[in-house]
């Protein structure tokens, strides 16, 4: 894009000649070995992955064995071809590929051997075929399975099963890796094998991708239990955003596998519900306690009572480190909007959310009289701190309230 300017002539030409060559090589590349790309990014220690050096090796490898087979995929790299299905010289190389990885005799494929289990790789490659079949209806077997769909997701296991006996395993999670959420791929395996109990899914083959999910939760849960304020507004919205992801998973199990109270994942589900609802809680608990730092008050009078709010404090200017954990803590709860009442927590919730209100309603008249008299407080820093309760109040209600404080903040601060 940066030498989408530079013409055929000048300085740049050779640059941007070298980067669309690059690009073309690439799109090629990507194509031929379509079914192994996202394995060679970042995945779960427990998924199959490989070093993201090993496509561009892979690809040198081929180019060198079988120089004339790549060039008819890249002529047949074109959209009509691919419109009408992957042509088979992908599959071919694909192939080809493998042969060499178990070829200890090959010398080009010796740099991608030293990255990676050359076996396992070859496994995948092999599996190709079935893969590149899979990934056209992969959208919808995880979105409206039917039983036609059901049928043929059992028929590609089944071929997987027929090349080695792990290969239906590495199948699924090949297929996952391809899926914006991994962890929809339990609607395949519910598929493949008729919606199975928690019994019997725990002890089988592909046991470890619901065990995958269960331990992401657990991981999860100790993530909002531990996760600082003081990190911020981003900390606190994405913990939230892992909560929402969490009560998805929780469901995606429960509707894709035939989950018994006693059973060895419905138990230890019931226990995560549990501990879920209670970190979310009491994180959520938390944020009252932060909008009191972030937005401090004084007490009327000597004989105040205990526990009593006071009227804004606006003496000294606000403290970035107090409103920084504070806008964590309220992004939070915010953000929790999608899943609360789904997940068993969205009363507490509810009620977290009429106690900030309750503080923050009388606090912005508070220094709305001081920003427009002068009278118990600086004028400037109440100017401040109005601009900081209007951004508090977005979280609370919505950003059209926290538009009519800054409006009547602005009205004060002209008359």
């Amino acid at each position: 894009m940066a030498l989408a300017g530079a013409g055929s002539q000048g300085a740049l030409a050779s640059v941007r000649g070298l980067v669309e060559d690059e690009t073309a090589n690439r799109f090629v590349r990507n194509n031929v070995l379509a079914p192994i790309v996202p394995l060679c990014a970042r995945r779960a220690s427990s998924q199959v992955s490989f070093p993201a050096p090993v496509l561009s090796r892979l690809w040198r490898a081929l180019k060198s064995v079988a120089a004339a087979r790549v060039e008819e995929a890249a002529a047949r790299c074109n959209p009509w071809d691919l419109e009408q299905g992957s042509p088979e010289v992908f599959d071919e190389l694909c192939k080809l590929a493998a042969a060499g990885l178990r070829d200890p005799e090959n010398a080009a494929f010796d740099s991608v051997r030293s990255l990676c289990d050359p076996e396992q790789l070859a496994l995948c490659l092999q599996l190709s075929t079935l893969t590149r079949g899979c990934l056209p209806k992969l959208a919808e077997w995880v979105s409206r399975m039917s039983d036609e769909r059901a049928a043929a997701a059992r028929l590609a296991y089944r071929d997987a099963c027929r090349i080695s006996e792990d290969a239906g395993p590495l199948l699924l999670d090949i297929l996952s890796a391809h899926l914006p959420d991994d962890w929809r791929i339990m609607r395949v395996i519910s598929a493949v094998m008729d919606r199975p109990s928690d019994r019997y899914l725990a002890s089988s083959e592909v046991s470890q991708f619901g065990e995958r999910i269960l331990t992401e939760i657990e991981e999860t849960i100790a993530l909002i239990e531990s996760f600082s304020f003081a990190d911020g507004e981003k900390a606190g919205r994405q913990a939230a955003q892992a909560a929402q992801k969490v009560q998805l998973q929780m469901v995606e199990i429960q509707q894709s596998v035939d989950i018994a109270k006693d059973g060895p994942w419905g138990k230890r589900l019931a226990r995560q519900k549990q501990a879920m609802a209670k970190a979310c809680e009491l994180r959520m608990d938390q944020a009252e306690k932060e909008l009191d730092k972030a937005l401090p008050t004084r007490p009327i009078s000597m004989l105040a009572k205990k526990g009593a709010r006071g009227v804004a404090k606006l003496i000294e200017a606000p403290d970035e480190a107090m409103i920084r954990r504070a806008q964590s803590a309220l992004a939070f709860v915010a953000e929790l909007r999608a899943c609360a009442d789904k997940a068993g927590y969205g009363s507490s919730r509810t009620k977290v959310l009429e106690k900030l209100n309750a503080r923050l309603d009388p606090y912005i008249e508070d220094v709305l009289h001081v920003a427009r008299t002068g009278e118990g407080g600086d004028s400037a820093v109440a100017v401040k701190y109005l601009d900081i309760a209007a951004s508090f109040i977005a979280y609370t209600r919505d950003d059209k309230t926290a538009e009519i404080v800054r409006r009547r903040a602005a009205a004060a601060i002209a008359a």
